[in-house]
């Protein structure tokens, strides 16, 4: 029996990174040829172009699909196979196309060439989602979840995108020095929290930005959450956390809290949010992992 040729859809975000994706989606497509994998081109034209796209287009005639961008347009992937159902039959492909590209390091796809090694075999691996309820809808998160510091840094970063892949370390640095607590008011499995707080970030990767180990003990497929909260501290105390956050070390310091759940809530009010690398979504917020819930072309 001659077996079905199999067919891959790419999805490319033309704003990220240097702007190269389509370009590289030509090389790729050719590459893809020679195994005998054919490849489709659906390029974004908006925010929320690409989870709409998947959401409400008939994919079935596809074997998967694949991104070509950073990790926002991997979130807005995996945010509309999660909603749209098709997660159960479509595995997702990342090609490392971003500025930050967290959720590529996880994987150690640092180009082109080692994420068609994935695809080209059809290597397919399970990994965890976090699912996203706010006050009016749910949607889901394959990286992070910041808020404090983690969120105002993000923001900062995104009106630095001149600047590049560095854009992250500079506004960590601006950040620090305008240094700001908030009022927390978090459920972690069963723990209140409450008081001032900096930092608070969720985690299904190691890396957040450009190559911060965050969470060195995060696996994408473990079933928990990884959690790193900072409380209050002197500004000079959190930089030199800041220095220690590129080798994971800085989970050793006293003032770094780490854990591991399956699920918690952010009970404040109004409050911004970074998820997966985009500045969207607000509190209050509850968190549950989906352990094993979303394919990916990868060897886990």
């Amino acid at each position: 029996m001659i077996e079905k040729q199999k067919r891959l859809l790419f999805l490319v975000n033309p704003s990220a990174g240097s702007g190269k994706g389509e370009t590289d989606f030509i090389k790729i497509k050719n590459h893809l040829n020679h195994h005998s994998i054919i490849a489709d081109l659906y390029v974004s034209d908006k925010a929320g172009g690409i989870r709409n796209f998947i959401c409400n287009e008939d994919l079935k005639a596809f074997n998967g699909v694949c991104t070509i961008g950073g990790d926002g347009t991997i979130h807005e992937a995996v945010d509309g196979l999660m909603r749209s159902g098709k997660s159960d039959y479509l595995p997702l492909g990342v090609f490392p196309g971003g500025s930050g590209n967290s959720f590529c390091n996880d994987l150690s796809i640092n180009n082109n060439a080692s994420a068609l090694a994935n695809v080209i075999n059809f290597k397919i691996s399970p990994i965890d989602i976090m699912k996203i309820t706010h006050a009016d809808h749910i949607n889901y998160s394959a990286n992070i979840i910041g808020w404090g510091m983690a969120s105002e840094v993000n923001i900062l970063a995104e009106k630095l995108r001149f600047l590049g892949s560095i854009r992250y370390s500079i506004a960590s640095l601006i950040c620090i020095l305008r240094l700001k607590s908030l009022e927390m008011d978090f459920i972690i499995e069963k723990e209140v929290i409450k008081g001032q707080g900096l930092l608070f970030l969720a985690l299904n990767t190691m890396h957040t930005g450009k190559g911060m180990m965050m969470a060195p003990n995060a696996k994408l497929n473990d079933g928990l959450i990884d959690i790193i909260l900072f409380r209050k501290a002197s500004k000079l105390r959190v930089f030199k956390i800041f220095t220690q956050v590129f080798s994971g070390s800085h989970i050793n310091d006293s003032l770094v809290e780490y854990y591991q759940v399956s699920k918690f809530e952010i009970k404040t009010n109004n409050e911004r949010l970074n998820i997966d690398g985009e500045n969207i979504g607000t509190t209050p917020i509850n968190i549950s992992v989906l352990p094993k819930s979303l394919n990916i072309f990868a060897s886990l």
